[in-house]
């Protein structure tokens, strides 16, 4: 048995040495990722990339694709705006699929839109009764406030060609009306172009500069956060989109990654960030999905530049799927359907966003509703539902640790706010143990009156006190 296992160990070693020394040898950068791609990874469905448009009634309609290309969540619990695509196998953009563009007039396309609550704990179905969907496209003179902002450590130096070119389309894609700032950054940022709406002056400016500032240390976040005060002197109501490419490698940052998605989320910044090579995606995953914009991997030159492509063309053409949504602190997985006359079947959708406050940092705390009776430390059947969400939240994130504590306002006696305080926090903690959380994931603690985060002096400022807040203190 042991020769037996050696020898596995033995022609495994000489597969990798053997993929590993396979033509490589005369690669680099982009073009040595995309080919270990293409022979590692042959079960992955390439992504497709908008390119173009053409009108429902001149596609293939059995050759569409619907889906959900990212979700706006600045208004929730109000509002979901959920940014939708139709296209086919070759990119293109498929028009005149709702108002005011529906060809034939009257034709309706998007049938059902529906949500599930929850990922891992008591999952349940929220059909969404009403909805409205708006086409945005060529006609709609929509602008932005854009900035690009670049990783120029010394890990990018490889890929600065593509890098140069694919900025460079980047700024070609830009509408009369849009402002684009282009920026790099290695341990700081560099503002390359400031805000500006004349493609030539960029482009002349971002030449003279591009080669400034090259580094070996790499501040993503800091690059971020200094790259959110570019927005301070643009319009609120006019969007504002970041676009960061980087390898996600971070070794010089101060600035935390909940500090980031808080400040993007205030100012209604969407961040779109795309990951070069064999990155760290994590955060730059979190950057996106947290502030309703989009995650892209590029692993070729080519792919590089259909994506600044895609995120232009998805800027200026999609659907607009607006809805009242259910009041859900945490995952929403969000399915619609459509239907073109003809189609043998109906296409789905897709996608999802995340309410919960799970993006904050280490320290940081929230708060929830959860009601109990008073002079009572027994959790109210209302607020079960409060519960089970922390749970699931809890099952998605192994690693979150938190801490349950319990606060009341000052009515009463100093002690006996003391032990209430304490007996409520104990409830909570009992109740997610016993839906699941392991024990050495949770503490409890209680802090009576001591700790007020309103005047006690009126009903509304008792009601704030009277709180259970959760600490994160590990994720």
């Amino acid at each position: 048995m042991k020769r037996l296992f050696l020898l596995s160990i033995f022609s495994f070693a000489v597969l990798i040495v053997l993929v590993s020394c396979k033509r490589y040898d005369h690669k680099t950068d982009f073009d040595l990722m995309n080919e270990i791609w293409d022979e590692v990874d042959t079960t992955t469905e390439k992504p497709i990339y908008i390119t173009s448009t053409k009108p429902i009634d001149s596609v293939d309609i059995d050759k569409l694709i619907f889906d959900f290309f990212r979700f706006e969540i600045d208004d929730y619990p109000d509002t979901i705006r959920a940014f939708a695509r139709v296209y086919d196998s070759l990119g293109h953009f498929v028009t005149n699929m709702a108002d005011p563009y529906t060809r034939p007039p009257g034709a309706k396309y998007f049938h059902t839109v529906d949500e599930w609550l929850g990922r891992h704990y008591n999952i349940r179905h929220a059909p969404i009764p009403k909805f409205t969907v708006r086409e945005y496209g060529a006609n709609d003179s929509i602008p932005y406030n854009i900035v690009l902002s670049v990783d120029y450590s010394g890990s990018m130096k490889p890929v600065l060609n593509t890098i140069f070119e694919g900025t460079e389309i980047f700024v070609s894609l830009k509408m009369p009306y849009d402002n684009l700032a282009l920026t790099t950054f290695n341990k700081s940022l560099d503002v390359k172009v400031p805000m500006s709406s004349d493609s030539g002056r960029i482009l002349n400016i971002y030449r003279a500069n591009r080669h400034r500032n090259l580094g070996y240390f790499s501040a993503v976040n800091d690059a971020v956060r200094d790259g959110i005060e570019l927005f301070n002197e643009t319009p609120a109501d006019v969007p504002r989109v970041m676009v960061i490419f980087s390898d996600g490698d971070d070794n010089y940052s101060k600035a935390k990654l909940g500090t980031l998605i808080d400040s993007a989320k205030k100012k209604k910044i969407h961040i779109f960030t795309i990951a070069f090579g064999y990155s760290k995606d994590d955060n730059l995953r979190f950057l996106a999905e947290y502030t309703g914009g989009k995650f892209y991997k590029a692993r070729s030159k080519e792919e590089l530049i259909a994506i600044f492509r895609d995120i232009y063309m998805s800027l200026r053409f999609y659907y607009l799927i607006t809805y009242h949504p259910p009041k859900y602190w945490g995952y929403h997985k969000v399915l619609a359907s459509l239907h073109v006359p003809g189609m043998k079947d109906s296409l789905y959708a897709e996608g999802f966003y995340d309410t919960s406050d799970m993006w904050r940092d280490l320290g940081d705390s929230f708060t929830r509703p959860i009601l109990f009776d008073f002079d009572s430390s027994v959790v109210k059947p209302e607020s079960y539902a409060l519960i089970d969400e922390i749970v699931d939240q809890m099952m998605s994130l192994p690693r979150l640790k938190l801490e349950i504590q319990g606060h009341t306002d000052n009515i009463g006696r100093v002690d006996y706010n003391q032990r209430l305080s304490e007996d409520r926090a104990r409830a909570v903690y009992d109740a997610l143990v016993s839906r699941g959380v392991e024990t050495n994931r949770l503490r409890f603690r209680g802090f009576g009156m001591s700790m007020p985060v309103a005047p006690n002096d009126t009903d509304e400022g008792r009601t704030k006190n009277r709180r259970t807040q959760f600490v994160i203190i590990a994720k």
